[in-house]
Parts: structure tokens; sequence; C-alpha cells
């Protein structure tokens, strides 16, 4: 595969990606837990000593099921708890009452909405427009 080929084909899987901005954090958490389940899967394999039962090609299929799911769940980590931490920050953001608390945290929430994409920046804005804030532009 030619250098610009493999450049052209990452470049459409990042604007794809961004593209599904709003959807990032569904997305992670579905592979996260997927491959999660995976490595419980293969730990359940192993405890209960069922490759004594199984024949080769299901025994393979098992380890390979759990170190999948263990490199996913490496790789996607830092990533998903990063996303789901700015998705918890908003969400307690959006009980607080005191006005002059949201003022002093809204650029943190604001942050948090555009990282999550615009479904929760419009839920954000639609929030303090309710309180009687107006959200800065940055």
């Amino acid at each position: 595969m030619s250098k610009n080929a493999k450049s052209s084909l990452r470049e459409s899987v990042s604007k794809k990606w961004e593209s599904l901005r709003d959807h990032h954090l569904t997305i992670m958490t579905t592979v996260f837990v997927i491959s999660l389940g995976m490595m419980l899967f293969t730990l359940v394999f192993i405890i209960t000593g069922a490759y004594n039962e199984w024949g080769p090609e299901q025994n393979a299929l098992a380890w390979i099921t759990g170190i999948v799911g263990v490199i996913v769940a490496v790789f996607l980590w830092p990533e998903f708890f990063y996303l789901r931490g700015r998705y918890n920050f908003l969400r307690e953001y959006m009980q607080i009452s005191s006005p002059s608390e949201l003022r002093k945290e809204m650029a943190e929430a604001q942050e948090a909405g555009k990282i999550l994409g615009t479904r929760y920046l419009d839920k954000l804005r639609k929030f303090l427009l309710e309180k009687g804030i107006k959200m800065k532009r940055r």
C-alpha cells in the first residue's frame, strides 16, 4: 500500500470519526463494555476449567477473545474515562441551582459540552437559558 493511500485512509477515517462527534461517548461506552465482556468471558473460561471440555478451535477462540478484549480495553481506557468524566461533570453542573455557582463553572461546562458534541452543548444552552444565564461565546 502506498504512502498516499495510507494517509488518505487515515484522513477519511479521521473525518468520519469527527463527523460522529455527538456519539463519541456512546460509541466508546459500547465498545469498552463489549471488550470488558470479552475479558470476562475468557476469565470465566479459565476459572471454570471449560478448556478441558472444549475442542481446540473453541479454546483458541476463547483465548483470542480475551486477548482482543484486553488490547481494546487498554487502548480505549484513557479516552473512555476522560469522556465519561466530562459527561459526569456536565450532568452535575446541570443540577446546580445557584446562578453564581453556575457562572463560576460555566467555562468548564462549555468546554465539556464542546468535547462531547453539539447535542450536549445544546442541552447546556437550554439549561442556562432556563436559569436566565446567557452563555458566553468562545
